[in-house]
């Protein structure tokens, strides 16, 4: 399930609920979609790590700067996560 996070200069984060690696790491898929006219440019990581998964579009400086606001948000976005696993949270809204 993707959980809405944010609108930022017509870049939207999307989430994931909590996923959990074969050695027990928990983590959480990021989603950065921007339109363009043929469609859109897109940045998938996971925190925590922020490791880039995939993209297309985005500069390297403006991956930096999506990594970074979503590093600074991260906590929220756990929280969120956290709550959505507990069968609550008014915070999120499925996408």
């Amino acid at each position: 399930m993707k959980n809405f996070y944010s609108e930022l200069d017509e870049i939207t984060l999307t989430f994931s609920d909590i996923h959990t690696t074969p050695y027990g790491m928990e983590y959480i898929r990021i989603y950065f979609e921007r339109p363009t006219e043929n469609g859109f440019d897109f940045l998938e990581s996971t925190i925590p790590s922020l490791q880039v998964n995939a993209r297309s579009g985005f500069t390297d400086a403006e991956v930096g700067e999506l990594l970074h606001y979503a590093q600074a948000n991260s906590f929220l976005m756990w929280d969120i996560a956290r709550e959505h696993a507990e069968g609550g949270n008014p915070l999120a809204a499925s996408m």
